[in-house]
């Protein structure tokens, strides 16, 4: 009778827990699908958009119209080894047509994943008040709002690390062995993807190495699974350009010959002291990107706390780590979640900082981002679920809200000079435009808008030139427009602001500058 009682008691428990696990899953998908469409909606306002001329995603757009064009190629920099990113554009434009909004489908897909596979895991694993906190800060995170507008490989590079490492960190937690064997086979496969659009997440290739040999958590010949296919993508990606050039070592030469390509960022322009990888004399030669200029190896470290384009999350997190904030009390944390964090965001200061010596830039650090954005909502979270830390922590949390929609709005959206020039030049045919400033920028928009290649270069006497001019250059010529001899000024187009520019910055303005020559 008693045995009876037990066992009814134990199938009691067992379907309790199924009914929860159930539970669990079903909030995190519907979850996840609130996330996708509140993320998505969020990128409507003041999106970044395509910048074009100088900065890089004119070179992806470029590259991925001559593949809509002529068929993939391994190209001769760089910009042209995302593949993983050129091939999504090249796709976009086969199914859309070649365009700007085609282009920007791109960031926006790959900002979508990264929102699916991190939101579901919130929920599954930290609970309800961590998830919706989690999603406050990635909704108002001004760095991934860019790269969610705007086309760079950033965006791919942390989708693909995120999903790979929420199957991995799944995978360790599935007791079906057929399930667990699918899950590392998509983190591995994810991983290695990410890899070839932009090797410096490959410091999560070193963290499942440390699991495997240090806390496994499964039976290692799984990490075999893994590890194979995390080589497809990257074995696939050797085998191309090896194909395509003859040198199996292409992408390695390639990225050693960045630093040959002029740079404004990078002092003397170009750098010939020898390879790009652990060199701290190229790191000190980089124009610091950020507000903080100390000495290199601090300055990404700086940016992180008071940078806007951080939106103060690191800030956040030291001030959490601080005993005053917390009564000097500890917080009851998920176990490993804090040393996981600071591991991911270590790893990948160290990999973009000291292993590559890239620029240190906030796109490059997106990571960093994502593990302080996790490790503030799991901390807001613990704070909250307090009542004698909660206003405290509801005040911090306000605090980071401000601090990261105030730059979203104050950001100017790329294309705005760019849009008002194109307008000009249908209204005036043979407009021409500055070489120094314009006329790349309006090479592909003129193209698109049915208008003849932009003219570049000083028109006949008689013509329209079009230049860009902001506040700062005229306060340079010391209050008034810098005058151009042969030139008469014709009309100064301002350009859009938004509210809140026109009150954080009530004397700053761009405007695009009408000039025609008379001699």
């Amino acid at each position: 009778m008693h045995g009876s009682e037990f066992g009814s008691a134990r199938a009691d428990d067992r379907a309790t827990s199924f009914h929860r696990a159930l539970e669990s899953r079903s909030f995190a998908i519907r979850f996840g699908l609130a996330a996708l469409v509140l993320t998505q909606l969020s990128l409507f306002i003041h999106p970044i958009g395509f910048m074009g001329g100088p900065s890089d995603d004119q070179r992806y757009l470029d590259i991925a119209l001559d593949w809509w064009r002529n068929g993939p190629s391994a190209g001769s920099t760089h910009w042209a080894l995302r593949v993983p990113l050129i091939a999504a554009i090249d796709l976009s434009f086969h199914i859309a047509g070649p365009g700007l909004d085609a282009l920007l489908a791109v960031p926006r897909f790959f900002y979508a994943l990264f929102v699916m596979a991190s939101s579901i895991a919130m929920a599954r694993w930290t609970g309800r008040r961590a998830a919706c906190i989690w999603l406050a800060l990635v909704i108002v995170s001004p760095v991934l709002h860019k790269m969610a507008t705007s086309c760079f490989p950033e965006i791919v590079e942390l989708s693909m690390g995120t999903l790979s490492l929420v199957a991995f960190i799944a995978a360790r937690r599935e007791p079906r062995a057929l399930h667990r064997l699918g899950l590392l086979a998509l983190s591995g496969l994810a991983l290695g993807v990410g890899i070839v659009t932009r090797e410096t997440i490959g410091f999560l290739a070193l963290g499942y190495i440390w699991a495997a040999i240090v806390r496994p958590g499964m039976p290692r010949r799984d990490y075999l699974v893994l590890g194979g296919a995390l080589a497809l993508p990257i074995a696939a990606d050797i085998g191309w350009l090896w194909w395509q050039t003859g040198d199996p070592l292409y992408r390695l030469h390639v990225g050693e010959n960045h630093i040959h390509i002029f740079s404004a960022h990078l002092r003397g322009g170009v750098y010939t002291g020898g390879s790009p990888f652990l060199n701290p004399d190229l790191a000190s030669r980089w124009i610091p990107a950020g507000p903080t200029k100390i000495f290199w190896p601090i300055n990404p470290i700086g940016d992180f706390l008071i940078d806007p384009d951080f939106g103060f999350v690191a800030l956040a997190c030291g001030l959490v780590a601080l005993p005053f904030l917390r009564r000097g009390q500890r917080l009851n944390l998920r176990p490993y979640a804090v040393p996981l964090l600071i591991a991911i965001a270590l790893g990948c200061y160290l990999t973009v900082t000291w292993i590559f010596t890239l620029r240190p830039q906030p796109r490059y650090y997106l990571p960093v981002v994502a593990a302080t954005q996790v490790g503030l909502a799991l901390a807001l979270g613990a704070m909250m679920a307090r009542p004698d830390l909660k206003r405290r922590a509801i005040g911090l949390f306000a605090l980071v809200l401000i601090g990261g929609v105030v730059p979203i709005l104050v950001a100017r959206p790329g294309g705005l000079i760019e849009n008002a020039a194109v307008g000009f030049m249908r209204a005036h045919p043979g407009t021409y435009a500055a070489p120094e400033n314009m006329a790349a920028r309006l090479s592909y928009r003129s193209q698109v808008a049915g208008l003849a290649p932009t003219l570049t270069g000083n028109p006949p006497p008689g013509g329209y030139r079009l230049s860009g001019i902001t506040s700062k250059a005229v306060e340079r010529a010391g209050g008034r427009l810098p005058p151009s001899p042969g030139y008469r000024d014709v009309a100064l187009v301002p350009l859009e602001r938004s509210w809140i520019e026109t009150i954080v910055q009530p004397k700053r303005w761009r405007a695009l500058r009408v000039e025609r020559r008379e001699r």
